[in-house]
């Protein structure tokens, strides 16, 4: 009673409605898309008319087969002609009793009586919004938040109420303030009328895609039919033809319907933007925006590093307390501020990394980019006084138990070989540590190398006299720029070589500011080549004097024949990678007919060039694990299994049946192969950037 009576009086005696019209844009793409829902409904419609046409004339032959010379030819003949008919008539209705729900069994449902002020707070946002209070809020593992309910034929007729889930890495990623506006924002897309027009494109694309795809009922239907007798094969084959005519157009009216919609539905995101800053703020929206990415980052890589500890039988005791310490983590290494529990992420430190020069509008996105929205929000400039900014998890009861609790859930699917041990803070902070140093180049180079590679084309040739140079230079943010820049430049000429042939369709694109028609890709592309070529000179120049100033200091200490011969094996194993990468893609290739059914005879043909490349394949893995380099972290397990596949003759097909046993070995050798060279490739690389900082 205590709960209930708090959760009551948590909701403000007064709470201002707000007013926010939607742009002239907005009605223009509602109206665009309220046509093409229009259009798809005259089509079903007219289809629908003539399928009943078809029926009837069908029935109507029928009977008259049947009746002109009764036989139980004409028999079988007449209701074979009917049935065919039947099968398109029923192919177009059948969508009316499908119906879609939501898979559940990840979700953990809440009430008002377990979290009262989480619950407050949604009561204020959806009296303030003027919405529906949710049928039932959920809560998830993950960094995100959404409003979904199932739905079918008649939920476009019917009022239906949402359902709300909560990803537990969002609330614990933000403050109480920008949870507010968050789910500000889920509500926002439902607080309007005009917001039912995206209800009504989510059940025709479902109409659509039941009748492109969920055909199995149907086809089996047809197959009984059609063992009834030749006549029935005859005629339900040509039913089978029409509804491919039907299907064609329905695919011409999906693109058509939903190019329209995913216009409107970037229009809808900037919308409900707007209503949660008129909630929140423009600033709560903003920086919890330009977090989130950063912050599911955190929580991918607390996952990561528990599922690489599932054959040591670890676990987490609470993803959240290490999700929080990773972001501390992360945010020390990109400098980014923290702002009371939380890094602070400025726009400029996410444009860096996007240096593109080209502007082209993706006709399929849902959503507009992250920067457009941070404009549009900032553009409304809405300020709020008195706002909460304490961590949004401390909403929940008694501490965040809900959080354990759906922590656990998640490692409870895992299969442990024994009762696992759970790492504390102090621990896992250690460990994690560890494995992000290791897999990582020193702050020294300043990101310089990670997308860079420390290459030098005639090493014997590169002037090897004294240098004298800041080191923080070679590895300025200028520097790095340059590095961005030429990652962008690949980028924008892979794009608009879509656009010249045609897999992009678009009339126009901006590039560097200005705007060209697609007639004017080719010189546009001539440009971006040009400056491809010096950006790549720019950073091979850098590279020399990198090796230049490490090779002075090397020469000093005695040491200049290890780094010569560190950077000698790189280029080696560079020259080597490309091709030991597209043997690995062969491999792929040749071996794919094992996923397929296969004829008996094409099996053993098949298997022939599989054993053709075996033997390089054992060499090659051989050589891997004679190297203490890549083979030192390597699981034992992992080691035994490259052994058993390189010692070993194995026979994979005997007769007519696969040996699953000795497949999985050759699986996880051609897997493990790909593994071991892109891990060979790092570690040579880390080598060499090890051995320069420590001239230091």
């Amino acid at each position: 009673m205590r709960n209930q009576l708090f959760f009551l009086i948590s909701i403000p005696y007064l709470i201002f409605i707000m007013d926010v019209q939607t742009s002239p844009s907005f009605k223009k793409e509602a109206k665009k898309t309220i046509f093409s829902i229009l259009v798809f409904a005259f089509t079903y419609l007219l289809l629908f008319i003539l399928s009943i046409g078809l029926t009837a004339a069908c029935i109507y032959a029928g009977i008259t087969v049947i009746a002109a010379a009764p036989s139980i030819p004409t028999l079988g003949l007449g209701l074979a002609l009917i049935a065919s008919a039947f099968t398109v008539l029923i192919y177009l209705i059948k969508f009316i009793f499908a119906s879609s729900k939501t898979d559940l069994s990840h979700l953990t449902e809440i009430k008002a009586s377990d979290e009262p002020r989480l619950f407050a707070l949604i009561a204020e946002i959806v009296e303030e919004v003027d919405t529906k209070f949710p049928k039932k809020v959920y809560l998830s593992h993950d960094v995100n938040a959404s409003v979904f309910y199932d739905s079918n034929f008649w939920s476009m007729f019917l009022p239906i109420r949402k359902n709300l889930q909560i990803g537990m890495g969002l609330v614990n990623s933000v403050t109480h303030q920008e949870l507010k506006a968050i789910l500000a924002h889920e509500f926002g897309h439902f607080s309007q009328k005009s917001m039912k027009v995206g209800s009504y494109v989510y059940n025709v694309n479902q109409i659509i895609y039941n009748m492109l795809y969920k055909n199995e009922s149907l086809n089996k239907m047809n197959e009984k039919w059609a063992s009834i007798n030749g006549y029935a094969m005859i005629f339900i084959g040509i039913s089978a033809f029409i509804i491919k005519g039907i299907q064609k157009i329905l695919q011409q009216l999906y693109s058509y319907i939903n190019i329209n919609y995913m216009a409107l539905s970037r229009e809808m995101e900037f919308h409900a933007d707007e209503i949660a800053a008129n909630v929140a703020g423009s600033k709560a929206l903003s920086e919890s925006l330009l977090r989130l990415s950063f912050s599911n980052f955190a929580l991918e890589n607390v996952l990561n590093f528990y599922d690489d500890r599932v054959k040591l039988n670890v676990k987490s005791p609470n993803l959240y307390t290490e999700q929080q310490l990773v972001m501390q983590f992360l945010a020390k290494k990109n400098k980014y501020p923290v702002r009371g529990a939380f890094p602070v992420i400025e726009l400029e430190q996410i444009k860096k990394y996007n240096k593109s020069k080209l502007n082209i509008e993706n006709q399929w996105a849902s959503h507009p980019s992250d920067e457009d929205r941070i404009n549009a929000l900032n553009a409304l400039n809405i300020i709020k006084a008195n706002t909460d900014d304490s961590p949004a998890i401390a909403l929940f009861e008694d501490n965040g138990a809900i959080a354990k609790h759906i922590s656990n859930a998640l490692f409870a699917h895992i299969q442990y070989t024994e009762v696992p041990n759970e790492l504390n803070p102090e621990k896992f902070t250690e460990e994690f540590i560890a494995d992000f140093e290791q897999n990582a180049f020193d702050d020294l180079y300043n990101g310089f190398y990670d997308s860079n590679n420390p290459i030098i084309e005639n090493l014997a040739l590169v002037d090897k006299s004294i240098v004298e140079i800041d080191v923080q230079e070679l590895f300025s943010d200028e520097k790095i720029e340059s590095i961005y820049e030429l990652a962008a430049l690949k980028n924008d000429k892979e794009a608009l070589i879509a656009i010249q042939n045609g897999e992009i369709k678009i009339k126009t694109f901006d590039y560097a500011s200005v705007k060209h028609p697609v007639q004017e890709t080719h010189f546009v592309l001539q440009q971006i080549e040009k400056e491809i070529a010096e950006k790549e000179m720019e950073i091979k120049t850098n590279n020399i004097a990198v090796f230049r100033y490490f090779y002075t200091l090397a020469r000093a200490q005695n040491k200049e024949e290890e780094l010569y011969r560190l950077y000698a094996q790189f280029v080696k194993i560079d020259q080597q990678y490309d091709e030991k990468i597209k043997f690995h893609n062969t491999l792929i290739e040749t071996t794919s007919f094992i996923f397929q059914v296969t004829p008996f005879d094409e099996i053993t043909t098949h298997l022939e060039d599989v054993k053709k490349l075996e033997p390089k394949l054992k060499n090659e893995l051989s050589l891997l694990l004679q190297t203490p380099l890549v083979t030192d972290k390597l699981d034992e397990s992992i080691k035994n299994t490259l052994q058993t596949y390189t010692g070993n003759t194995l026979h994979y097909f005997d007769v007519d049946t696969y040996d699953d046993d000795n497949l999985t070995v050759l699986f996880s050798a051609i897997n493990h192969y790909q593994q071991l060279i892109v891990r060979q490739y790092f570690l040579k690389k880390q080598e060499i950037l090890k051995f320069q900082k420590a001239l230091l």
